[in-house]
């Protein structure tokens, strides 16, 4: 839907156009039924299916895929006439880019909340799903005045329709068990269609939100979708309920090993399973976590890949008893691995179950002699890749408590190595922007396992990079100094802006403080630029943030 050349005339110089890319309620429809028809597991809703389709790395995968797109809004531009919003999704739909065709003007709130209701009760039967609407301030001037917070602009709103809610059996109570050891309640339920697709399952987070709602296993329950994202139980409808209802009773041995559990760290009322190294179910979990996006993004190893390699079906000993050996794997490793899988009938299950090689081909009368599959050849591609991934990602894969990306990121910056990071006590690590003490307790309390170790010990073995390389050629300009860059700059995206700060020996923060020494304004840039004067924070423009760049804080003359 987005035109590879402009229509029209009068067209600006410059014209960065946002939108959203979707895919339509008929086009999801028609994409769930080819994935079934080819025997292949069906999407979940068509948010996830476009947003699936957008990361793929094959981008002839994503071409197959019906996406739209619906453009709402203006970035970087010149030489664009317009003078409010309205007027611009008039212009860029004479120009062929794809408007939404609900956008309405209004000039009273009673005319807004009509309409809200109008879509409340049509919102199933448009071209696309939709949870809530957005209403805008039209005028420029205006919404240049109203201004931004440091998260949202306050010229716009959104209201958000309720959840729909649906009836179904609660069929039972299971648990899963998490790569961090955690022991949480999901509810099976008959499957129901709600908000746009087919939900069987939902999360209970643990037995004392169980206990809370108030559900028993064979109740009929309340189901919606959070955010019409996130399947949840709301409760029973416990005028239905016939006697034959029962109580949830947590395990008290761990599902997947078989090890008592025992409760978490005081505060924490969730159960774990303790034997962390060798739980098959946290293994599992724990190996497709390094493997995800935000770690060491190996595409070829997603969940069934990583339950293979951790708990077959055959052989007994899995080829992976520790994430330690990831990268020690070889081809032969994989030869004999099977999984348990139904066997299906034109892409329907038959309820009858098989064992299958999943990492090399099946033997045939044709070909006795399996070789390994495209994937398989394509994992080990990209485990040799991963090695080379910076320190911040492989700090993310080694599944320390609450070290996410953010925080990964912020080690990395101010350590540069795994071996300081390990080194570094908890005042040196709880001072690291972003990571603060319950992380930085974390880090410590994970370093000083000795199988922990191990795991580094491999993985530096094999190759896996534990330092970060510094670009000798770039002058550490900002040796001390703490930059917050807000709004929108012309010649940098924020992310680059942040990398041209860390490189120079700088910390790149994303709140104004005290300790804040430079505030980098650009356009719409909000609070912290408010923030910033009443602190009495020098605050720089696009061309005072490349001079201190290249020449530091002295290079700057008072007031610049």
């Amino acid at each position: 839907s987005i035109p590879q050349k402009l229509a029209g005339e009068n067209h600006p110089a410059e014209l960065e156009v946002r939108g959203e890319v979707f895919i339509s309620s008929a086009d999801f429809k028609k994409l769930n039924e080819k994935m079934v028809s080819e025997g292949k597991n069906p999407f979940a809703n068509p948010r996830n299916a476009a947003a699936g389709s957008l990361r793929q790395k094959d981008s002839a995968v994503t071409a197959e895929r019906p996406l739209s797109m619906y453009v709402h809004g203006v970035g970087s531009r010149t030489g664009l006439d317009v003078n409010s919003q309205y007027q611009t999704y008039e212009q860029l739909a004479a120009w062929g880019l794809p408007t939404s065709p609900y956008s309405k003007l209004f000039t009273s709130v009673d005319d807004i909340l009509r309409y809200i209701a109008e879509y409340g009760e049509k919102r199933h039967s448009l071209v696309h799903e939709i949870d809530g609407i957005v209403i805008k301030v039209n005028d420029f001037v205006a919404q240049t005045q109203l201004g931004y917070t440091s998260r949202v602009p306050r010229w716009a709103v959104a209201y958000k329709y309720p959840p729909e809610e649906v009836n179904t059996k609660l069929l039972d109570i299971r648990v899963d068990v998490g790569r961090t050891g955690r022991v949480t309640p999901y509810g099976v339920m008959e499957p129901v269609l709600v908000s746009g697709s087919t939900v069987e399952r939902a999360t209970l987070h643990n037995q004392d939100v169980v206990k809370a709602k108030g559900v028993l296993i064979g109740d009929t329950v309340v189901l919606r979708k959070a955010g019409d994202v996130i399947p949840e139980i709301v409760g029973p409808v416990v005028a239905l309920r016939n006697g034959h209802e029962r109580e949830f009773v947590m395990p008290t041995e761990c599902p997947s090993c078989g090890t008592t559990l025992a409760p978490g760290k005081e505060g924490d009322v969730d159960m774990r399973c303790p034997n962390y190294r060798s739980c098959p179910a946290q293994l599992t979990e724990r190996i497709y976590y390094a493997a995800s996006r935000g770690a060491f993004d190996i595409e070829a190893l997603g969940f069934e890949a990583a339950k293979a390699l951790t708990a077959p079906a055959e052989p007994e000993q899995p080829p992976l008893t520790s994430e330690a050996f990831l990268f020690d794997l070889t081809a032969e490793d994989l030869r004999d691995v099977k999984i348990r899988r139904e066997k299906k009938v034109k892409g329907v299950g038959t309820g009858k179950f098989e064992l299958v090689p999943y990492f090399y081909t099946k033997p045939t009368k044709a070909k006795p002699d399996p070789v390994p599959t495209k994937n398989t050849q394509n994992l080990f591609v990209e485990l040799e890749k991963a090695k080379s991934q910076p320190l911040w990602r492989v700090l993310v894969a080694l599944s320390i408590r609450h070290v996410g990306p953010t925080a990964a990121r912020a080690l990395a910056t101010e350590f540069g190595s795994m071996n300081a990071i390990a080194q570094a006590d908890r005042d040196r690590l709880a001072a690291v922007d972003g990571v603060g003490g319950v992380i930085a307790d974390s880090i410590i309390e994970w370093f000083a396992t000795d199988w922990h170790r191990e795991v580094l010990a491999r993985w530096a073995d094999a190759g896996v990079r534990m330092e970060d390389e510094r670009d000798a050629s770039i002058e550490r300009t900002l040796e001390g100094v703490t930059v917050v860059v807000t709004g929108t700059l012309v010649n940098y995206s924020r992310d680059s802006a942040k990398e041209a700060i860390i490189v120079r020996g700088g910390r790149a923060s994303g709140s104004v403080s005290k300790k804040t020494h430079f505030v980098v304004a650009g356009a719409s840039a909000g609070s912290k630029l408010d923030k910033a004067e009443a602190l009495g924070i020098p605050v720089l423009d696009e061309d005072g943030f490349t001079k201190l760049l290249a020449h530091g804080p002295d290079a700057l003359t008072p007031g610049e």
